[in-house]
């Protein structure tokens, strides 16, 4: 098991159902949904917080990064490192 804001997930792969429980019980702010990274919504929020897989919705799924924007700055955060700023 892993803590996390004093919430306690599972040492597994979480699937989108699993990560989008986990964040409502760790309240992230500006939270906007779980996505495939071709159904990201079109018109992003100027802050927003979103949990994105890299696969699209013709394959099974791949990899799940957190995805961040606040104003005109953007990053992604994977599994194992720090966070990446998109220009």
């Amino acid at each position: 098991m892993i803590q996390v804001e004093n919430t306690v997930l599972p040492n597994k792969p979480l699937n989108n159902f699993e990560i989008e429980d986990a964040v409502k019980k760790i309240g992230l702010k500006n939270f906007c949904g779980v996505f495939l990274r071709d159904t990201l919504p079109k018109k992003p929020k100027r802050n927003e917080c979103t949990i994105m897989n890299l696969d699209d919705t013709s394959g099974d799924g791949t990899h799940w990064v957190a995805w961040f924007k606040r104003g005109g700055k953007k990053w992604y955060l994977t599994h194992s490192d720090f966070p990446h700023q998109l220009n």
